[in-house]
């Protein structure tokens, strides 16, 4: 067997705790230095109402990520070390709202030169070891909150697998939506929107495309665009020609409903065309209903259906 410190992915979790540690002891250090006088614990709410003013705690949860029960200890700490006041809102009078105090708000102008200065000292990390640890974490993170490492690692004698996309998948996910678009229809503007910059245009719009691999082999993708808080788009479901018949589409499907079940979507919408007769009986059978829509901004859209989630 291989040492443990050869174990590399293996030992992941060990290593990532020893990462976050040291970062832990790092953030004491450079708030001393500073004279920043706060729990680093503390920052995101202390940077919040710094950014905003007064807020309520189900707001500074919201906008942070964390569980109310931690932000109102967050704020009872900060409130026992005399950084915070809190009032009843103008508006609401059910709504305590929490602000900086005239000690806090003077303190940030230390909070701002801090924060340059980590930047700084992390653009220079980057340049040493060629990652940006904030991105990679970020996309990481991304890609596990709905298929985790364990869901990974079962056993799975299935050729075809769905994956979240990676920047590697981008030239596939792009040929093979403009393969089955070309051999109908020409492109138009949306399409080129979406399939030259999935990034910008699906992904950073809280978005998602998920690939299906076929031995490793892009075969199929399709995405979710957001056009409202509680309703997102099928769109760009493209299966390869030679990988028709093995019900790829249909486990594209029913995969990007799960996921969207899962991100607490309320409603489903796509557009397609009545020529595309398979793809028409595909939506139906995932439990999609014809309805009469929107105009589109497709030309080529002649077909409207929805579905409900999360019900």
């Amino acid at each position: 067997m291989k040492s443990f410190n050869e174990l590399g992915h293996i030992a992941l979790g060990t290593a990532l705790r020893q990462l976050a540690a040291q970062v832990s002891k790092d953030a004491e250090n450079t708030y001393a230095k500073f004279g920043f006088a706060i729990e680093p614990k503390w920052f995101p709410v202390f940077y919040v109402l710094a950014s905003k003013g007064a807020d309520s705690v189900v707001n500074i949860a919201k906008e942070i990520n964390h569980s109310h029960v931690s932000v109102s200890k967050i704020v009872k700490e900060m409130k026992a070390r005399d950084l915070i006041e809190s009032y009843k809102s103008s508006d609401d009078s059910r709504v305590t709202l929490v602000a900086l105090n005239s000690k806090a708000k003077a303190m940030v102008p230390q909070m701002k030169k801090q924060c340059d200065a980590i930047d700084a000292a992390m653009r220079e990390l980057k340049d040493e070891t060629g990652i940006d640890l904030w991105e990679a974490v970020s996309v990481v993170e991304r890609h596990l909150r709905y298929r985790p490492i364990s869901a990974r690692v079962d056993v799975d004698s299935s050729d075809i697998k769905v994956v979240d996309y990676a920047p590697k998948y981008r030239e596939a996910f792009k040929s093979l939506n403009v393969e089955w678009i070309s051999k109908y229809w020409e492109l138009e503007e949306p399409d080129f929107k979406a399939l030259d910059d999935p990034e910008g245009y699906i992904l950073n719009q809280s978005g998602l495309i998920l690939i299906a691999l076929d031995k490793g082999e892009p075969i199929g993708c399709c995405a979710l665009i957001k056009q409202a808080d509680d309703t997102f788009e099928l769109a760009k479901m493209a299966v390869s020609p030679k990988a028709q018949g093995k019900g790829v589409g249909l486990l594209l499907g029913k995969s990007i409903v799960e996921r969207a079940k899962l991100m607490g979507v309320k409603r489903l919408y796509l557009e397609s065309n009545s020529v595309l007769k398979p793809a028409i009986r595909l939506y139906e059978k995932i439990g999609f209903k014809h309805i009469k829509g929107a105009p589109s901004p497709y030309a080529r859209c002649d077909v409207q259906m929805e579905l409900y989630l999360n019900k």
